[in-house]
């Protein structure tokens, strides 16, 4: 159990008899030469960085735990090695250029990192069916053991840290700056992360007001090469369109208008690869189905009380939205609670463009790296303050990691997301021109018409 790992590096930074391979003096100034100052500007960074490294060696899962007086990440690797490891000590001294491994990448600045906040220890140990390796740094000493093997597939491995004067913390003070970290980068990470046992992911990205546009682009690619989302009954529309046309329920929502899409290559910047467009019968139901349970095979996208202003249906104040076959698309491959209706799989998306209704600040582009979301570019789509998250392992960064180079693969996404956002900026006029039936007045129609530009084609 990885709860040994632990126990082994807790025990090793107590003071006391220690029977080690020996004592290393690590003189890793000319690695941080290398690095990227960003990754010393934010003290969450370490922990991103594990983060990473874990999800870059095909961990099923991140699990945080946090004591008194350390912080722990646990997750079991299919790439990392006992035996590779071992060599850690001579791996913090080479330079970390982007031709290194990116897994072991991620892991080393991690290290780097942490020992730069001056921790009262950094540990880190690994076993797998060939043996282990614990490491733990204390200032410049790094002292390392070997440990025995363990049956099963993969390696256990365990990273910790030990709060200490440089992380501004005395024994017994939270770690709120990192569990904020975690909780807002990972939210969109296509496998689970959990914070003493807590599951931080996914979640719905905050806007700054009311939504006026949800455009999710589903996707037939592996969930570890996309964004994993919410369960769509916490993204409540007003209208849907599924791809089949607008379908106007009269559900309440936080959003006017929500749309799936899929996206097909086009001859200047073949993004991704071609998929079928979303064509989705949606159900509609009332309490009484509820009861019984929705139809085995489909998939709930809103429930609650009808709003004021019905024409049309079973008006008796209640429904159920659902559609069938969710199996098309991608779909999350870890169970998430959605309300009353149990724990279901969400679905998986390659792009998620939120528009708010009142803009402020720039619209801005978050990639997805290897389970983090990156530091925002700011971009120009024609609608104004979008966030647009995207799954992309193709766009570059900088030698942290952590920060986007804006290259001509980001240009790419750019060009691809303005022309997104022009069609979408046509079907939000459509929907608008019913405003008054949604309960929106005109002063607030004429208030977005002007702040995004609608009444001008990009």
């Amino acid at each position: 159990m990885s709860q040994e790992l632990a126990h082994y590096l807790h025990q090793l930074a107590l003071e006391g008899d220690r029977e080690s391979q020996g004592a290393f003096t690590v003189d890793y100034s000319k690695a941080l030469e290398k690095l990227s100052a960003r990754l010393f500007s934010d003290q969450s960074c370490y922990l991103l960085k594990i983060v990473q490294a874990a999800f870059h060696s095909e961990a099923p899962e991140v699990d945080v735990r946090t004591h008194r007086d350390r912080l722990e990440v646990h997750f079991t690797s299919k790439v990392f090695t006992s035996q590779q490891m071992h060599g850690l000590a001579q791996m913090l001294l080479e330079p970390l250029g982007s031709e290194a491994e990116r897994g072991t990448s991620h892991l080393l600045r991690g290290i780097h990192a942490a020992r730069a906040l001056s921790a009262l220890s950094v540990g880190w140990a690994v076993r797998d069916q060939e043996g282990g390796v614990g490491h733990l740094f204390q200032g410049d000493d790094l002292q390392s053991q070997s440990l025995p093997a363990r049956p099963g597939p993969g390696a256990e491995c365990v990273f910790s840290l030990r709060a200490g004067p440089g992380l501004g913390r005395r024994a017994g003070a939270s770690w709120a700056a990192e569990q904020k970290a975690l909780s807002g980068r990972c939210m969109l990470s296509p496998a689970p992360v959990r914070w003493d046992t807590r599951l931080l992911n996914p979640g719905v990205p905050r806007l700054s007001s009311t939504c006026l546009l949800d455009r999710i682009f589903l996707s037939q690619r592996p969930a570890n090469q996309l964004l994993a989302l919410p369960h769509l009954t916490e993204i409540k529309a007003v209208v849907y369109d599924l791809g089949t046309g607008y379908k106007d329920h009269y559900s309440y929502g936080d959003t006017l208008l929500h749309q799936w899409r899929s996206y097909r290559p086009r001859n200047h910047h073949n993004l991704f690869d071609a998929a079928t467009t979303p064509e989705f019968q949606m159900v509609e139901s009332d309490f009484i189905q509820e009861v019984f349970g929705i139809p085995k095979g489909t998939y709930a996208v809103n429930h609650g009380v009808i709003r004021p202003g019905r024409l049309e249906g079973n008006n008796n104040g209640y429904q159920i939205l659902y559609i069938h076959e969710p199996e098309r698309y991608t779909q999350t491959p870890f169970l998430t609670r959605q309300g009353r209706f149990g724990k279901n799989f969400a679905f998986c998306a390659q792009a998620w463009l939120r528009c708010p209704a009142q803009p402020q600040g720039p619209s801005q582009l978050y990639l997805l790296h290897d389970g983090v979301l990156l530091d925002p570019l700011e971009i120009e789509l024609g609608l104004a303050g979008v966030k647009a998250f995207v799954a992309d392992p193709l766009a570059k960064t900088d030698l942290s990691g952590l920060t986007p180079i804006r290259d001509e693969r980001v240009k790419d996404i750019e060009r691809w997301l303005r022309e997104e956002a022009a069609r979408a900026k046509k079907e939000l006029r459509k929907a608008l021109l019913w405003a008054d039936k949604y309960g929106f007045n005109q002063a607030w129609v004429e208030y977005v018409f002007q702040a995004h530009n609608l009444a001008r084609d990009d």
